[in-house]
């Protein structure tokens, strides 16, 4: 499935094709699970979810975002 595309069709004249866009992949892979309360530890989690994040490049809004993890 195509969730999100930066295909433009060739018909376009190129100035009317200046769509910037950037991505910021954030990966969550541990959470804290500490010995005693109030300390930290760090624990990787076997299921590690993967967060896509699109961003206009002109007005840095969020254009579109996904989440993706893999089954248990």
């Amino acid at each position: 499935d195509i969730r999100w595309s930066s295909y433009i069709l060739p018909d376009l004249p190129r100035l009317e094709r200046l769509y910037p866009h950037f991505c910021i992949v954030q990966v969550n892979n541990v959470f804290n699970m500490p010995k005693k309360l109030g300390d930290n530890r760090l624990v990787a989690y076997p299921h590690p979810q993967v967060i896509f994040q699109y961003y206009d490049g002109r007005t840095g809004d969020l254009a579109y975002a996904e989440a993706i993890s893999l089954d248990r």
